[in-house]
């Protein structure tokens, strides 16, 4: 009998094993998947030196960014965090990006894509699930960054000899509500000047000590990256 039960618990041990592995092996490709949706490299647009990344908490994640080519003139640029972690997150990581390439076009402002995405994120998930996200078109004629915000993060302005400011211009986050009228903002870049979009996966990163690192350490320590390339002060935030 009791050599059975060893053999009986060897077994149930090495299909648990298998499982895992097979679990183990769909987290990577998940991973794998979601990292393909993101972009491969930061578009070359001239005047400008752009960059971002996105580092999950766990295999996958539900923060998203991108950078989505208009027309020879124009640029939409977006973060978004997605509520939740790890595959539910992912999963709706994905629809979201889906659903607003679908409706980013030359004709379309931030505000119309706003409304359009949050229409359709809020007929095709639970009402517990929404996502945050900062959404601009560049304008790298003219240098304007026409925006708007889905309860994001205020991104952090600083302008050369000046401290940094928050783009304060916000609205519900996605999904919450079928209908919501967003708003929309101007804001006209100068060379030097550096904006920064950022999820709160930065500002509620915990020490050891369970200390927030938060807006105003964000804010001081962009004021000495003049003059650094993007990808190098992305480097100094993480």
């Amino acid at each position: 009998a009791t050599q059975s039960a060893q053999i009986i618990e060897n077994a149930r041990l090495a299909a648990e094993e298998q499982a895992l592995q097979l679990m183990q092996e769909e987290m990577r490709l998940a991973c794998k998947i979601q990292t393909d949706l993101l972009p491969k490299e930061p578009p070359a647009v001239s005047g400008y030196d752009i960059a971002g990344t996105s580092i999950p908490a766990k295999m996958v994640g539900g923060d998203y960014f991108d950078f989505i080519t208009i027309d020879d003139r124009s640029i939409a640029l977006c973060l978004g965090d997605v509520s939740g972690k790890g595959m539910p997150a992912a999963l709706l990581m994905a629809n979201l990006q889906a659903t607003l390439r679908a409706q980013t076009s030359a004709t379309a402002g931030p505000k119309e894509c706003l409304e359009r995405s949050n229409t359709l994120l809020f007929r095709s998930t639970d009402a517990d699930k929404f996502a945050t996200l900062f959404y601009g078109i560049l304008d790298t004629r003219t240098h304007r960054l026409t925006y708007a915000n889905a309860g994001h993060n205020y991104p952090l302005l600083l302008k050369v000899g000046c401290e940094p400011s928050r783009i304060e211009l916000g609205g519900i986050v996605l999904g919450c509500l079928e209908e919501f009228r967003y708003t929309e903002g101007t804001l006209d870049l100068a060379e030097g000047d550096i904006l920064l979009i950022y999820s709160d996966g930065i500002t509620e990163s915990l020490n050891a000590d369970d200390e927030e690192y938060g807006e105003e350490r964000l804010a001081a320590l962009l004021r000495g990256q003049c003059g650094r390339r993007a990808e190098e002060i992305i480097e100094v935030i993480v």
